[in-house]
């Protein structure tokens, strides 16, 4: 399959990287950066040295894309993923760098340039993608499909209670990209806590694979696991990896809807807000696959052997 992976790279954004990396049959054709998780040229650095941990060191471009959202300003995540993004273990800089180009220009040329064939993975804020569709709205009908990490179905956001942080960063790009058109699944947060936890078991288990990526992924996973631990979780959540595993192989589903799906923007409690209408009270056309159950143990499986 020809992938592009639009990230804010930092934590799991790195291990959903991995698994496209490292994944027999995924044609890569360029990674995007947008404003995210921590500063956007370190989010840079941390794409490229992924890259370079995968041993794909010059396979892969990566393109600067949005360094801030449409309208708002932007709200870091440091405070979960460490400031360098990377669990505060301060990598060298990556032999690679950036490819010319602007990551909203390769988007749009890539998807036109082969119609119904191009996946876009979405594990950042919506900025890029909005901005794209807004450059070529033909790209939503022409994108094989779009996979969204981002949004809460009808449950508790983790930036505040009301929103996830992808949506809550830019809801303006999430409203647009989520009523653009596109044939898109979303794998939200709620779904995330649940079925893309990796338990302290399993991650003594990676510990204990003693490989280079498995230290490589103890290192990045540091501070994300501390945060976890400290708002009461069992281990350590991994989202972006879970929509990773979910748009490389459907399998990973179990159950799924489509259902009309949008984003506050006006809330003065509820910016960011996703309103998933599972019970169908309004008379909006489904617009949105999205996942209600995915196969953990898969996921982990997978990624051990990514790993190994």
């Amino acid at each position: 399959m020809r992938l592009i992976v639009d990230t804010d790279t930092a934590g799991d954004d790195v291990f959903s990287l991995l698994l496209a990396l490292r994944t027999p049959g995924v044609e890569l054709d360029a990674v995007t950066i947008c404003a995210g998780n921590v500063a956007f040229e370190q989010q840079v650095e941390n794409a490229l040295y992924t890259i370079e941990a995968a041993d794909r060191s010059g396979d892969v471009p990566v393109y600067r894309g949005a360094d801030r959202p449409l309208l708002r300003e932007w709200v870091d995540a440091a405070y979960v993923h460490g400031a360098d993004g990377m669990g505060e273990s301060n990598f060298p800089r990556a032999r690679q760098r950036p490819a010319p180009g602007h990551a909203v220009d390769v988007i749009v040329r890539t998807v036109m340039e082969a119609p119904g064939d191009v996946t876009i993975l979405a594990q950042a804020p919506l900025t890029n993608v909005a901005l794209a569709y807004l450059r070529e709205p033909a790209i939503a009908r022409a994108t094989r499909h779009l996979y969204v990490m981002g949004g809460t179905n009808n449950g508790i956001g983790n930036v505040t209670p009301a929103a996830e942080y992808n949506f809550y960063v830019d809801p303006e790009a999430a409203r647009i990209v989520l009523g653009a058109g596109f044939d898109a699944t979303l794998v939200d947060w709620n779904l995330c806590r649940r079925d893309g936890l990796f338990t302290h078991e399993q991650l003594d288990a990676i510990a204990a694979l003693d490989t280079p990526l498995a230290r490589f992924f103890g290192a990045v996973n540091r501070k994300v696991l501390e945060y976890c631990v400290s708002v009461g979780m069992p281990g350590s959540t991994h989202p972006d990896l879970l929509a990773c595993a979910i748009a490389l192989d459907d399998a990973v589903v179990l159950r799924s809807v489509r259902v009309a799906v949008d984003v506050e923007t006006q809330g003065e409690l509820t910016r960011g807000y996703c309103l998933v209408d599972s019970l169908h009270e309004t008379d909006r056309e489904p617009n949105v696959r999205i996942v209600e159950a995915a196969d953990a143990d898969l996921v982990f499986e997978r990624f051990v052997e990514i790993l190994r």
